[in-house]
């Protein structure tokens, strides 16, 4: 019995132009062979060589010494320091010395700079503007009205306050409170006043005016009542005491001689002087007072 070759018909089912591996044979590496015109170009080939890692070694070596200068440079710098300073140093509080001090009064420091590495890396970098490709098209002409004069509302439409927040401030700005009104918004709201108000006002007003008054006319009855009231107590002691002093003249008439009549007549005399002296108005007053008690 044969074995049966499976890829014999694999070429079958490709195209023409393309290889078909179907040994493991196939895919080993062949060393091609040398034709003699290329065995005849080997030396000169290592001349090129030669020349080639000569070249190369020298740009080495200018490389190293180019960047040994810069070292060097950093180094030198780096080493370059300047005179110690020394500083007399006393704490402010002796009492406390012998606790933070170690027991000493005064120390003497001294102070150095300290020395850059030169191998950090530079802190600041120094960034270019990228160049404009030769490829790239040139700007689009922006295209602008004729000028126009600049009239002073154009000039006032045109300050805007900045943007300010009441509650973020990163940069610890101080803002001044006119600013900060201006920039509230407030202004641009319409203000409306209910009407409510004045009419509350109002009849606040007219509450405290009866109120007044009220009190004014209570306060003026009160008076007239008691001034009433004085002068109804004033004309019944007054007629008691006539009607006392008339019964005292009446029953101390009949017993007592000329004489007492006579010291009585005068003592009512002078009573009566005396009532005359009194004013005018004032004796009026008195009897209207005496005839309003007697009618009441």
């Amino acid at each position: 019995m044969g074995r049966v070759v499976l890829l014999s018909g694999g070429s079958k089912l490709v195209r023409q132009n393309r290889t078909v591996y179907s040994h493991y044979k196939h895919l080993i590496h062949l060393i091609p062979k040398v034709p003699l015109s290329v065995k005849e170009n080997v030396g000169d080939e290592e001349e090129e060589e030669e020349e080639l890692q000569r070249e190369i070694e020298e740009t080495t070596q200018e490389t190293n010494a180019s960047l040994e200068k810069i070292l060097n440079l950093r180094f030198t710098t780096a080493r370059q320091q300047h005179s110690s300073k020394f500083i007399k140093y006393k704490p402010s509080q002796q009492s406390a010395s012998a606790a933070f001090n170690s027991g000493a009064k005064e120390r003497i420091i001294n102070i150095l700079e300290m020395p850059a590495d030169p191998l950090d890396p530079p802190k600041f970098k120094h960034k270019g503007l990228p160049k404009p490709s030769a490829s790239a098209s040139p700007p689009v002409p922006i295209m602008h009205s004729p000028p126009r004069p600049v009239t002073v509302k154009d000039q006032q439409d045109w300050k805007i306050p900045p943007r300010i927040s009441n509650w973020i401030n990163p940069k610890g700005y101080t803002i001044p409170l006119d600013k900060r009104l201006a920039a509230d918004g407030r202004a641009l709201h319409d203000v409306h006043i209910n009407n409510n108000f004045a009419t509350l006002s109002e009849a606040l007003y007219l509450a405290e005016h009866k109120a007044r008054e009220a009190v004014a006319i209570r306060s003026k009855l009160q008076k007239e009542i008691l001034m009433k009231e004085k002068e109804r107590k004033e004309c019944e002691l007054r007629a008691l005491a006539q009607k006392a002093r008339s019964e005292r003249t009446a029953s101390a008439a009949a017993a007592l001689d000329t004489s007492d009549m006579m010291r009585i007549h005068y003592e009512h005399a002078s009573a009566y002087e005396k009532e005359d002296r009194l004013p005018k108005e004032t004796m009026e007053e008195q009897h209207m007072l005496c005839e309003k008690v007697h009618e009441e």
